[in-house]
């Protein structure tokens, strides 16, 4: 699947209203499907198994089964949202997307072990150190982490797990007004996709 047709699909996904506490904002189809197509070329999505983690309504597990991922585990502490991503992941059943599970759960008590996390988390400027809280558990599941951070935290973030910090890959992004405190309609932040790897020994 081609990255265009890859961000249409995702820009019509159902999306939820989120919770400023949580740090949870909307990702746009363009800039998902610029994540997934990057990880796909690592090998890190095809036949794969996969995390979401703080999924909200999806959009990332979702494209990574339309890029035929072998299965992705939704997980979000929101289990509101976590049924939007479930209605998403049905509305998607006529496009041979591979298997999903849900879980309504705080990322500390995800037990699971998958091939690759790939995450949009907290940033960390509402909840001091979510980022990290997130990143770890990633590194905890998975060899191989996808993760989405404010840019210039790398050098910071690489410290922060037993796995190492293989490709940086600088983006902008859109932050649509979804909350009161929101000034403006919409605003473009720098980001950093970043890839981790757990260091064979």
């Amino acid at each position: 699947m081609k990255k265009k047709e890859l961000a249409t699909i995702l820009s019509n996904l159902k999306t939820a209203h989120y919770s400023p506490q949580l740090e949870q904002y909307i990702l746009s189809g363009s800039v998902a499907a610029e994540i997934l197509i990057t990880a796909y070329h690592f090998g890190d999505i095809y036949a794969k198994d996969v995390a979401d983690l703080g999924c909200g309504s999806g959009i990332l597990g979702i494209g990574a089964l339309l890029l035929q991922a072998n299965s992705c585990l939704f997980v979000d502490c929101d289990c509101n949202i976590l049924e939007i991503a479930r209605q998403n992941v049905d509305a998607t059943k006529g496009l041979k997307v591979g298997g999903a599970t849900f879980e309504c759960n705080h990322i500390h008590n995800i037990t699971c072990t998958v091939d690759t996390a790939i995450q949009n988390p907290p940033f960390g400027t509402r909840r001091r150190g979510a980022d990290v809280q997130f990143l770890r558990k990633a590194a905890e599941i998975a060899p191989v982490v996808y993760s989405l951070h404010k840019k210039g935290n790398a050098a910071f973030l690489a410290q922060k797990t037993g796995h190492a910090l293989t490709h940086v890959k600088e983006m902008r992004i859109p932050l649509f007004r979804s909350y009161p405190f929101h000034e403006k309609r919409v605003v473009e932040i720098e980001v950093e996709l970043l890839r981790f790897e757990k260091v064979r020994t």
